[in-house]
């Protein structure tokens, strides 16, 4: 059994983004599962080169209607199908509709 390595519940939920990984191109994505320390994207085209620093847009519900929000992030995982980010630099506004959606979701399982 592998041991958790997040500080909070990791939710599965499939989100719109977009990522920005080489600052010339957007790649469109969607979320495999999310938490508030960052997310696993699965990407259609290909998965970032390497580790590093890349920003990305979720589509978040936030006061009933969904709205994109800004997050800097780390790629810590790479593999054939996407990659893992970690957070980095969250604005409040971000931080909260992630707040909401974690905390709304957790223990209600798969969707």
């Amino acid at each position: 059994m592998k041991t958790e390595r997040r500080d909070t519940p990791r939710i599965p939920i499939a989100l719109e983004a977009v990522l920005n990984f080489n600052t010339q191109n957007y790649q469109q994505s969607v979320t495999r599962d999310i938490s508030l320390d960052g997310c696993f994207v699965e990407t259609a085209a290909q998965p970032p080169a390497k580790k590093g620093p890349m920003e990305l847009a979720i589509k978040l519900p936030t006061e009933g209607t969904q709205k994109f929000h800004r997050f800097q992030a780390q790629v810590v995982r790479i593999t054939p199908t996407g990659a893992a980010l970690l957070f980095d630099k969250v604005d409040t506004d971000a931080y909260a509709a992630l707040l909401d959606l974690v905390f709304s979701r957790q223990g209600r399982g798969l969707w």
